[in-house]
């Protein structure tokens, strides 16, 4: 409190306070925009020193990388009212099939370095 009491001693600081308590909508407009803008500031500075920016394919100059990006099929859609007959199961196993062959072309879940040991972990009863 007493740092507080010496800063409103000075007249600047008054100057300041009696403005701000004339004009209080402009103030406070004045303080929004300047923390708006702070925080604009620090949020890009964040982006681009992290190294966020190299992923970002909206940005210009990445043309090439976006029409390289493939685009999901779209998946088809099945009569949840209509009659269930040896065709229509054959179409929606066939369809299973496919997406199961997708799947199974990334190869099983098996990184080597995600054992018990190098993620830290101790087996129950240790």
């Amino acid at each position: 409190m007493n740092v507080i009491k010496r800063l409103r001693s000075y007249s600047v600081v008054k100057k300041v306070i009696a403005l701000a308590n004339r004009h209080k909508l402009s103030a406070a407009l004045l303080l929004a925009i300047l923390a708006a803008l702070t925080l604009t500031v620090i949020s890009v500075s964040m982006y681009y020193v992290a190294g966020f920016s190299r992923y970002d394919l909206s940005r210009p100059g990445y043309e090439k990388e976006r029409t390289e990006i493939a685009k999901p099929t779209a998946q088809k859609e099945y009569d949840t009212t209509g009659p269930v007959n040896k065709g229509t199961i054959d179409s929606f196993l066939r369809e299973f099939d496919d997406r199961q062959k997708d799947l199974k072309a990334y190869g099983d879940y098996l990184d080597p370095s995600l054992t018990d040991e190098d993620l830290l972990i101790a087996p129950a009863g240790q």
